[in-house]
């Protein structure tokens, strides 16, 4: 397909505040962006909160903290719905004044009698028009008693509307059947001095047609929407934009959406809760543009310029796509372990601070405690696939062992001779010069061939000590680390435990 590019591209992400920003979201939001980008156009974000009932500054600011995060940064807006209601009447007003839109005032009750009825009779439930066919003196009537009612849009009796879409373009999902669909509301119930607030189809197009939105990226269960919006723009005379509706997000064969958010604590669908366990931006934003997405490159790990230079609707694809859990978290441990250290040390330090632990004061005193930090961070870069991850990888750097690994202890402390060992070793390194991982292996290689051990016999007790685990990073780089003083002391703190429970 190619883009009209005679006029300015304007796109927008309108999302509604009912909850967080869906992974399926910030995909429509980035696949809206990176074509305004590409374009040199511009991304509007619109909130779209009439649903007051549902719509809370919480959601709002949650969608905000999310887009911005992602680094996926609006030109225009937020824009509130919930502020623009005197551009939405004023438009009730001009349909109505050009009969476009009827008052009809059927209670829920008598609609869904109605519908029964229909579908009893094997006919489409659409409104029978009942408040369109009363007396212009009855309706006038009803209006000034203050009757309830709803604005509803009289579609044409024959036709069908066709909806300008890129992505399915030529399918019979986008040419809809006009005596087929109804008259449908434009508005919730209310009365001449009280209106009902208009509703999202009407807000939608009123608000796309006044920003000069020229494309509209979405998903699919918006298709339905479309068509009425069609016929919305072309009764106000307003141009209509071009629509893609992206397939379905797809994860175990079944659609993701907003209520998974409880099903697995381990797989959020939502923006916050990936950040919160520790998937990087770069990440995320790279594995969801790939999501429907095909590049012309066979590499899966793009940087955002180069999303934004071959991002293309003819890129899109028509089926589903597959949420692979797998791929994600593999581009999530391959930035970890490629961006920048420093840029990883900052995002890892909220999340060991939130753990309890205090890096500052658990720094050698001989050492400036962030570039220790970054040191002991990375130690792990090759073993962390999430930022989650770090702090009980690192534990053992910031508080020492109290407790050691159960199976350890039966299979290496309990070993001939291991508290004496202990002592021996803490001795060597005490005499150490300078305390480097070289200096520091071949002090202990020399005692181990002193004591007639191989070396796994030396360094299996005292990674144990030190650590508390019998697995860890380079022996010698976790104690050039932790520095001499330290080091020291949990070997002498480990061969007094074991003296204390030499049944443990």
């Amino acid at each position: 397909m190619n883009i009209d590019t005679t006029r300015p591209m304007r796109l927008r992400f309108a999302p509604s505040p009912t909850g967080f920003l869906h992974l399926g979201g910030a995909r429509t939001a980035l696949f809206n962006w990176l074509l305004a980008k590409k374009h040199n156009g511009t991304f509007i974000l619109r909130i779209e909160d009439t649903d007051a009932e549902r719509s809370t500054e919480e959601s709002t600011g949650q969608i905000l903290d999310s887009l911005q995060w992602l680094g996926i940064q609006w030109d225009e807006g937020p824009f509130f719905q919930s502020q623009r209601l005197e551009h939405y009447r004023e438009h009730i007003d001009r349909l109505y004044k050009e009969g476009k839109i009827y008052p009809a005032f059927e209670s829920p009750e008598e609609l869904e009698a109605e519908r029964e009825r229909a579908l009893a009779e094997k006919r489409n439930p659409i409104y029978n028009r009942a408040s369109l066919k009363l007396p212009k003196e009855e309706v006038e009537r009803r209006l000034a008693e203050g009757m309830r009612f709803v604005w509803r849009f009289k579609v044409p009796d024959e036709g069908y509307t066709d909806v300008p879409e890129t992505l399915m373009s030529g399918a019979a999902d986008c040419r809809f059947e006009n005596a087929a669909m109804g008259d449908f509301v434009i508005s919730r119930a209310g009365t001449l001095k009280e209106p009902g607030w208009p509703l999202y189809n009407f807000c939608c197009v009123v608000d796309d047609a006044l920003m000069g939105i020229t494309h509209v990226i979405r998903g699919q269960e918006h298709l339905s929407n479309a068509a009425r919006q069609v016929l919305l723009y072309k009764a106000f005379d307003y141009p209509v934009p071009t629509f893609t509706h992206l397939p379905l997000i797809m994860k175990n064969n079944k659609k993701m959406s907003k209520r998974d958010k409880d099903a697995d604590p381990a797989f959020p669908v939502s923006v916050s809760g990936r950040r919160e366990l520790g998937y990087l931006q770069e990440a995320t934003i790279n594995f969801i543009s790939l999501l429907g997405c095909s590049y012309p490159m066979e590499e899966e790990i793009f940087p955002v310029d180069v999303l934004i230079r071959n991002f293309d609707l003819n890129r899109l694809q028509k089926s589903n796509a597959n949420f692979d859990e797998d791929k994600y978290l593999f581009q999530n441990s391959w930035y970890i372990k490629n961006l920048p250290r420093e840029s990883v040390v900052e995002r890892v330090v909220p999340f060991i601070e939130a753990a309890g632990y205090d890096w500052e004061s658990a720094a050698p005193v001989s050492r400036d405690a962030y570039k220790w930090l970054g040191d002991i961070v990375a130690l792990e870069v090759e073993r962390c696939k999430l930022l989650s991850e770090f702090p009980a990888a690192l534990s053992y750097f910031f508080v020492a062992p109290t407790s050691y690994d159960a199976r350890g202890v039966q299979k290496i402390f309990h070993g001939e001779g291991v508290p004496e060992l202990l002592d021996a070793v803490a001795e060597a390194l005490l005499l150490t010069n300078p305390f480097t991982k070289d200096a520091m292996e071949a002090s202990l290689r020399s005692l181990g061939d002193t004591r007639g051990l191989g070396f796994g016999k030396v360094a299996q007790p005292v990674r144990l000590a030190v650590t508390g685990r019998t697995a860890s990073p380079g022996l010698f780089e976790v104690l050039e680390a932790l520095g001499r003083e330290e080091v020291i002391r949990r070997l002498i703190n480990a061969k007094e435990w074991l003296q204390s429970n030499p049944k443990a």
